[in-house]
Order: structure tokens, then C-alpha cells, then sequence
């Protein structure tokens, strides 16, 4: 790979919605952020918002990391649905 992706930020957006009262949207969404941010060189572009119901940020990781940071917020989806049962949507996109 070319020297020059390897420092290009890739962004994306993240989001969680939630239909129920076990635990809130924007405490799932830091929660993962957290994770990641242990993983990866992650920037906050923008920081976690929202209600119980629905959170949303825009982060970004290195370009070669893309494809990993998909893999581990569908990993993190699965783990909380078999925690917290069927009630969320997480949502990941290029931002």
C-alpha cells in the first residue's frame, strides 16, 4: 500500500437507535467508541449526541483500518443484542 493512504483519515458515521429502556443509545455508542479508541488511532470529529432513543457521532480511523473498525461495530452490535436482547439498530456509513 501506498505511504500516502496510510495517513489519509477515513471517516465515518455511526449511529444507534434504541426501543428500549434497558440502556441508553448514546451510553452503547460511547461504549463503543471507547473500545475502539483502545484499538485504533481513532479522532472524534463528532462527539457522541442524542436521547435514549437515538445517538449519533462521525469518527475516523486510518485508512487501512476501515474494513476493521466495520468488523469490530458489528461484532459490538452482536454482543449487545445477546446482552440487551433485539431492541437496537446500529448503523455504520462513510462519512
Amino acid at each position: 500500500m501506498d505511504k500516502t493512504h496510510s495517513s489519509i483519515p477515513f471517516p465515518v458515521h455511526i449511529s444507534v437507535e434504541n426501543s428500549s429502556d434497558t440502556i441508553s443509545a448514546t451510553t452503547l455508542l460511547k461504549q463503543f467508541i471507547e473500545q475502539a479508541s483502545q484499538r485504533y488511532q481513532l479522532t472524534l470529529i463528532a462527539p457522541p449526541s442524542g436521547t435514549h432513543q437515538q445517538a449519533d457521532a462521525i469518527i475516523s480511523v486510518p485508512f487501512p483500518h476501515r474494513e476493521h473498525i466495520r468488523i469490530d461495530f458489528n461484532i459490538f452490535a452482536s454482543d449487545m443484542e445477546d446482552l440487551h436482547g433485539p431492541h437496537f439498530y446500529f448503523h455504520m456509513e462513510s462519512a
